[in-house]
């Protein structure tokens, strides 16, 4: 699952039990962008404290992973290219990608993106009651109950001082404070 993560909250970590439990995964890998080429225009907190709250935020579940593939590389970070590093330490593994319908709706506009779903197996957690969406490549559907949060709400309430502890876990909320991120 790779994502921006700033900050990794409840709906991620929802939607990535629930395809887990559907697919019957062995575990979950978080991996948090190391350099979001399609959001460089916005004021993304930097990979280190991203990762640091994935890692808070998945502490003591033994299928969830984190993982900093995207971060050791420099520049823009792309995942066609760290499906093929991840590919590279792990042959024989089948690989799901998952993402919200948000995202599906964009991934045309991924750098490769044939290339990438032709590598991957793309999973699209919609919510209940949500149609198909139309897109022109194959994916699986996994149905979640619906949790309204977002990263970008979660950044203005952490930066106007509000408790934002029943949408993220409590170790990402210390790590928010602790880092000082998202201050207005």
């Amino acid at each position: 699952m790779g994502g921006t993560f700033d900050p990794i909250h409840m709906g991620h970590l929802i939607a990535a039990n629930e395809v887990m439990r559907t697919l019957k995964l062995d575990q979950v890998m978080f991996i948090p962008a190391g350099n979001p080429w399609q959001k460089s225009h916005l004021n993304i907190s930097n990979a280190r404290d991203r990762m640091f709250m994935v890692e808070r935020a998945i502490f003591g579940n033994q299928r969830f992973v984190a993982s900093d593939i995207e971060m050791r590389y420099e520049g823009p970070t792309y995942a066609v290219e760290t499906m093929d590093r991840l590919r590279a330490i792990f042959p024989d593994t089948q690989f799901y990608w998952i993402v919200g319908d948000d995202v599906l709706v964009r991934m045309t506009t991924w750098h490769e993106w044939r290339r990438f779903v032709e590598q991957v197996t793309i999973v699209a957690v919609n919510r209940a009651g949500s149609p198909r969406m139309e897109v022109p490549f194959q994916y699986q559907r996994v149905v979640m109950p619906e949790v309204r949060v977002s990263a970008s709400e979660l950044r203005a309430r952490f930066a106007a001082g509000d408790d934002c502890r029943y949408l993220v876990p409590e170790a990402v909320s210390k790590a928010v404070f602790d880092r000082g991120l998202y201050r207005g």
